[in-house]
Order: structure tokens, then C-alpha cells, then sequence
């Protein structure tokens, strides 16, 4: 499904609300016959200003309100995801607090009018005006820290990726810095994903496409890149691991553990391979989810160091890619696995 909150536009401050509102008022106008008395078009006028200004200001933060998808009501993953990126409660007390001020609003101009309607001379409709302005812009203001909050969370919310819940999901994983980003990159149609030479460069879950052609017709595999996941207890793991788990436990149906068998990622093999383990066991083997390894760097690499890791897992050739991320070389190897795996599947 699309990202729930790829609609979380721009949220306006309080006085880019207020300037709107204010600035459309000001210049709408009533429909009053050029005969009428000038208390009548006083009346007329100042009435249509306050309903401008008061409707605009209603309509707005409807629009605020509804760009947010009710939380409770999102598919667990991104249910989950958006609370680990941001402080849903605070996020819906936030709209709670917006939704409140619209009825005093509301309220508000029905009590000006009504004062509107009993003024003797066409001053008083100016003055009664300027005062609907002054509490309104004063209930609107409160609410500043509230639209700043929204607005600053929005970015976040909407870089989450769409998932396409009725297509197979492949979620690259590993440590940082073993090369997971730059397969992806080179694998898929994603080749926005940022790649540098250093660790915890993946902050959030990147999606891509592979198209596997079939006998009859193709098929569109998603592939993720996930942010590196460091061995250590759940409790200790902080928004960017939480967010790979997440992908691994909730949207995976198959994963591919990229292992870095140099020192070069500055994470030790024994550490990879103890994390390998802890997926294996804790996301895979439950969910019956296919768990393969690719061992990255081969320009890197020795034989020992390739037979170390292969022995430790207890694979023969067959069972792992050797590939090289930054050349791609042998990269067509996991497209050829992939196809093998996915060919023979029924059109979905």
C-alpha cells in the first residue's frame, strides 16, 4: 500500500495561518444593494469578514487533522515503524489539541455575529472585527508550539517506504557497513540509495524493485535496504536497528545476510556470524522465511578467510554468492537466485 502518510504535507505556523486568513477576509466582500444604508453594509461586510477569516482557519486545520492517518487503524508496519520514528501519543494529543479549539472557534463567530446584528452605528462594526481577530488570533497562537511540533515530524513519517503487501519481499540485513546499500543500489531500480565508506550510513529503510521475467508474464520482487544491525540485546538497540528489525519481522519473506569476511567494516566476522544466528533463529526459522548468505568484498577477501566463514556456517559453495558490491561483480548471480527462487511462482 502507498505510505499512509506520504499526504503529511507542510504544516503552516500560526501566523502563516492567521496571515491567510486574515488577508482573504480582508478582501472578500458581501453582496449588499448600493442602496442599502451604511449600517446595513457595515453589517454585511464585517459579518462576511469574520465568517472568511473564522471558515479559512477551520478548513485549514481540518486539512491538518486530516493528512494524518488515524494510527490505531494502519497495518502493523507501519503502525510500529511510525512510532519507532516518532512519539505517536504526542503525535495524537498534538491533533487532539487542534480538533479541540475548532467548535471554540466555531463558537466564536456565532457570538460575533450576533453582537454584529444589534450595532447602532458602522464604527461598531469595525471595532467588533478587530476584536473577533484579536481572540481568534489569540486561541490560534496557543497552538503555534503544536503546528511547529507536526511540521517538524512530518519529513520522517513520510520517507517511510510503500509497501506492496501482495508481492514478495526480500530484506538485505547484516552489519553496518558490509555493503548491503550498494547491492541493493546495483540490484534494483532504487539507485537513489546513498553509499559511502562508512558505517550507519542507512538511517531508514530504502525500498527498490527487481522484475523477474517468467514464462507467461513477470513478476516485481521488492527488495529492501535495511540500516546495519549490531549484535546486542533488543533493549539496547536504538531507532535506526529497531527499524531493520522491524522490516525483518514484519514485512520479509526472504532475507539475504550480507557478510563482510574482511576486517574492513570494522566488525568481526565472529560478530556477523553470531548475528546471522540471532535472525536465523529468532525471524526465520518461526516464520519459515528462506535465510541466504552473500559474502561481499571478494576483491578484498581471501581464501581463508572465505573458507573460515564457510566453515563456521557450515555451507558448501552452492549455498552462498561471493560478490563484489563496488564492481558488481557477480552480482547477476543473485538475480539468477532470485529467479530460480521466484520463476516458478503463480502469477499473484
Amino acid at each position: 500500500m502507498r505510505n499512509p502518510f506520504k499526504s503529511f504535507y507542510h504544516v503552516p505556523n500560526s501566523q502563516e495561518l492567521l496571515d491567510v486568513a486574515f488577508s482573504r477576509a480582508m478582501k472578500s466582500s458581501a453582496k449588499v444593494s448600493k442602496n442599502a444604508p451604511i449600517l446595513v453594509k457595515a453589517k454585511k461586510k464585517e459579518s462576511r469578514r469574520i465568517k472568511v477569516a473564522i471558515g479559512e482557519l477551520i478548513d485549514r486545520i481540518l486539512k491538518i487533522i486530516k493528512m494524518v492517518p488515524i494510527i490505531n487503524e494502519l497495518p502493523e508496519f507501519y503502525k510500529e515503524l511510525s512510532s519507532l520514528l516518532v512519539d505517536t501519543n504526542k503525535l495524537k494529543k498534538s491533533l487532539g489539541k487542534l480538533n479541540g479549539i475548532l467548535p471554540v472557534l466555531s463558537k466564536l463567530e456565532r457570538k460575533y455575529i450576533q453582537a454584529l446584528k444589534s450595532i447602532d452605528e458602522p464604527k461598531e462594526g469595525d471595532r467588533i472585527r478587530r476584536e473577533t481577530f484579536g481572540r481568534v488570533s489569540s486561541i490560534v497562537n496557543k497552538q503555534n508550539k503544536t503546528l511547529i511540533y507536526l511540521n517538524s515530524i512530518r519529513g520522517k513519517l513520510r520517507e517511510i517506504p510503500s509497501i506492496d503487501y501482495t508481492r514478495p519481499t526480500i530484506v538485505c540485513a547484516g552489519a553496518p557497513n558490509v555493503g548491503k546499500s550498494s547491492l541493493v543500489k546495483i540490484l534494483s531500480t532504487n539507485k537513489r540509495i546513498e553509499v559511502q565508506e562508512y558505517p550507519f550510513t542507512t538511517k531508514t529503510l530504502n525500498l527498490g524493485h527487481i522484475k523477474i521475467e517468467r514464462r507467461f508474464d513477470s513478476l516485481i520482487l521488492q527488495i529492501m535496504d535495511t540500516p546495519g544491525i549490531l549484535d546486542r540485546p533488543m533493549s539496547e538497540r536504538n531507532e535506526i536497528e529497531l527499524q531493520a528489525i522491524l522490516a525483518l519481522r514484519l514485512v520479509s519473506d526472504m532475507v539475504l545476510f550480507i557478510f563482510d569476511p574482511t576486517p574492513s567494516s570494522g566488525y568481526t566476522v565472529e560478530s556477523q556470524i553470531q548475528l546471522y544466528y540471532e535472525i536465523e533463529n529468532n525471524f526465520c526459522k518461526p516464520r519459515n522465511i528462506e535465510l541466504y548468505p552473500i559474502f561481499n568484498k571478494m576483491d578484498l577477501v581471501s581464501e581463508g578467510e572465505i573458507e573460515f566463514l564457510k566453515n563456521k556456517l557450515n555451507l558448501k559453495n552452492s549455498n552462498f554468492i561471493l560478490t563484489n558490491a563496488l564492481t558488481s561483480e557477480n552480482t547477476e548471480k543473485i538475480l539468477t537466485f532470485l529467479k530460480e527462487r521466484y520463476g516458478k511462482l503463480e502469477e499473484l
